[in-house]
């Protein structure tokens, strides 16, 4: 990536984090007032709202180069399944764990 496009996703990914935090406060709002079925989808779209918010701020450091994107010896990616059945991908957990080693 050259300057121009770093500072360029850099902005956009900065936008990004403006409305996942809007989204977030809108979504808690919504899940405070609904019940049953619905408070479950909401529940879902806001944990699927900090995937993302996680998922941005991990590229975002690794644009920087505070960390590294994960490649395998075999020149894979190295993804891990997502397992829905605990609500939150589970990529998101190592996520956080390398951005929180690249401040310390």
């Amino acid at each position: 990536m050259n300057v121009l496009e770093r500072a360029e996703f850099l902005d956009a990914i900065a936008e990004t984090a403006r409305l996942v935090k809007l989204a977030q406060a809108a979504l808690q709002r919504a899940r405070s007032q609904a019940h049953g079925e619905i408070f479950d989808q909401v529940d879902l779209m806001s944990k699927r709202v900090y995937e993302l918010k996680v998922k941005s701020e991990w590229l975002r450091h690794a644009v920087l180069g505070k960390i590294e994107l994960p490649v395998s010896p075999d020149g894979t990616d190295n993804r891990q399944d997502e397992d829905r059945r605990l609500g939150i991908d589970r990529r998101i957990a190592r996520m956080q764990s390398q951005m929180l080693a690249a401040l310390c």
